[in-house]
């Protein structure tokens, strides 16, 4: 076996000119990523939330995770977005368990003080807890937070088949003895897998508006103002049957059910 792989500066040259490129020109789906932007800083931002500072920090932090995620699909190593969007999800999970209950903050502060004390942050801080609790104020989004976990890890928050064997291309016979494969890390602008990795942003996006709304009491964003949150679904929804090609039957995150073009 031989490896032929580009160097450092060959990886940061070609990321840095997709970001410098998407940002001249936005990617096709890039108007469902600015649309989610808005509804955040107008739905949850531009209003009072009332909850413990520990759960508005981890709020804050799912956010800008969030942010991170768009950047990586912009770069056009697709792979990476999942990672950073899993870890904003399940912020965003940590700060519904602590608004839940506040004494949870104590433990999450504590993590790191004792064996013991780890082993209870570990315990108390997961996701299924996070959508066990969910599942009394909305099943759906907590069957749906709770997929988009599961999807992440399979499309590269863990060296998966998804997150490797989908990007290998059989390149043909090399020489006699040879045989070739090319595993693409980073995809070319405004392709498919850049829009894909963009579709998976704004859903792990409407995951956490919903954590965050449901994170503190009668929150107008999923109760007098929830045909805001619908529509910004339905419009999501509408955008990956229409790059699909067809209806997509599904349950939890569409990304996951889009196929790539033959």
């Amino acid at each position: 076996m031989k490896f032929n792989a580009g160097t450092l500066q060959d990886y940061l040259v070609a990321t840095l000119e997709n970001a410098q490129d998407h940002a001249a020109e936005p990617p096709q789906l890039m108007y469902l990523v600015d649309q989610m932007d808005r509804i955040f800083q107008e739905e949850i931002f531009g209003r009072e939330f009332n909850a413990s500072p520990t759960a508005g920090v981890l709020v804050m932090n799912s956010y800008t995770m969030l942010l991170s995620g768009v950047r990586q699909a912009l770069s056009g190593h697709v792979v990476s977005t999942f990672p950073i969007t899993r870890t904003a999800l399940e912020s965003a999970c940590y700060a519904f368990i602590i608004a839940r209950d506040e004494k949870k903050a104590d433990i999450w502060f504590q993590r790191h003080a004792s064996k013991t004390a780890h082993k209870d942050c570990r315990d108390a801080f997961t996701v299924a807890k996070a959508v066990k609790e969910l599942k009394a104020i909305n099943s759906g989004m907590a069957e749906y937070v709770q997929a988009y976990y599961d999807a992440s890890i399979d499309f590269g928050a863990h060296p998966n088949r998804k997150s490797v064997i989908d990007h290998l291309k059989d390149t043909g016979s090399i020489g006699e003895d040879l045989h070739g494969f090319e595993l693409t890390g980073v995809y070319g602008r405004n392709s498919w897998y850049v829009n894909f990795a963009l579709l998976a942003c704004v859903e792990v996006g409407q995951a956490i508006a919903f954590l965050t709304a449901a994170s503190t009491d009668n929150h107008p964003l999923i109760h007098e103002r929830v045909e805001v949150f619908q529509a910004w679904m339905d419009a999501k929804n509408r955008m990956a049957e229409e790059i699909n090609g067809e209806p997509i039957n599904y349950t939890g995150p569409m990304y996951s059910s889009v196929l790539p073009p033959a």
